[in-house]
């Protein structure tokens, strides 16, 4: 008896579950941003560059701070052991900020 009632609980609470991880895409914006970490031989970074950021309507201000949010994360990556070799690396990452925050960036700055 108890098992039939929490399953019947389980499909009655499963649509608030997902709808609260769609959510994100009511409010908020998703880019993907490509940054290249080249390593020379003595395993050290060279340098690090942002390669292409997925944005046609950005304007300059906001494509600078995309940029730079992507560099910010690629250098807390780069304590990663599988980086550490010599050559070149490509990251992508995956930058969500809400609409509103995004569009005020013209604003500040």
């Amino acid at each position: 008896m108890k098992a039939k009632q929490i399953v019947i609980l389980f499909f009655l609470c499963f649509p608030f579950i997902v709808s609260a991880q769609r959510s994100w895409r009511k409010d908020s914006l998703q880019f993907k941003v490509y940054t290249r970490v080249y390593f020379n031989k003595q395993q050290q970074i060279d340098s690090v560059k942002v390669q292409k950021i997925t944005c046609d309507y950005c304007s300059q201000k906001q494509v600078l701070a995309l940029s730079e949010e992507a560099l910010f994360r690629t250098r807390m990556d780069l304590n990663n052991p599988n980086l550490k070799k010599t050559g070149v690396h490509v990251q992508a990452h995956y930058i969500r900020i809400s609409k509103k925050d995004f569009q005020s960036i013209n604003n500040n700055q």
